[in-house]
């Protein structure tokens, strides 16, 4: 986030190779030696060009496994930015795991990533927000949870609401999960229109509620 960013954190530590082995290491400190210390990073801040510091930085540092994002800060989710194949020249590099992230949208898609980057492993993100049992269709090539039980989350989800929310960042993040949900379910278009006026929880809440599955 810009926050984030813009205080010296998150993808901001990229352009310091020396700050991510400090902090990786003083946090393999702080934690006891059988629990892992993971640390994930992208390739770089406007280029791949440090991206072997940054991760000899990781091991060096004593962490037990590095995810590598494809991309770098300022190529952001652009799919057409995706490489695997620099992951994989990390994880060349290293001794220890490297798992591979970016793009894994379906079976197909983390099977070419695994053998583009040679990684065993790879890391979901906001795929999982496209088809929420995308773990299980990864791991196993699963089928797509069914619609009846993507309303079903989505019902509990509404009912989790915290205590004390404006309701503002509820109504963002529920359209922002249809919006996402759209890309693989035809029923989550005609929801999301449904909903897009909509400016209260509460409202929404009611009309998610009142799904007939």
């Amino acid at each position: 986030s810009k926050v984030v960013n813009g205080s010296g954190g998150g993808a901001t530590l990229l352009k310091d190779p020396e700050l991510i082995y400090q902090g990786a290491k003083a946090m393999r400190a702080a934690v006891p030696s059988h629990l892992p210390v993971t640390v994930k990073v992208r390739l770089g801040w406007d280029s791949g060009d440090r991206k072997f510091e940054i991760a000899d930085a990781v091991q060096q540092a004593g962490a037990s496994e590095l995810v590598v994002h494809g991309r770098t800060k300022a190529q952001g989710y652009r799919a057409e930015h995706i490489d695997w194949q620099a992951i994989g020249e990390i994880r060349q590099r290293l001794t220890i795991p490297v798992i591979a992230n970016g793009e894994i949208w379906d079976w197909q898609s983390a099977q070419a990533c695994m053998a583009t980057s040679g990684c065993d492993a790879v890391m979901i993100g906001r795929g999982a927000l496209n088809i929420p049992n995308l773990s299980r269709v990864v791991k196993y090539n699963e089928p797509r949870m069914p619609w009846p039980e993507v309303v079903t989350l989505l019902q509990k989800y509404t009912r989790l609401e915290k205590q004390g929310d404006t309701g503002l960042y509820h109504v963002a993040r529920i359209k922002q999960w249809l919006g996402y949900l759209r890309k693989e379910y035809i029923e989550a278009i005609e929801l999301f229109q449904s909903i897009r006026a909509l400016n209260r929880s509460s409202e929404i809440a009611r009309a998610i509620q009142a799904i007939k599955i």
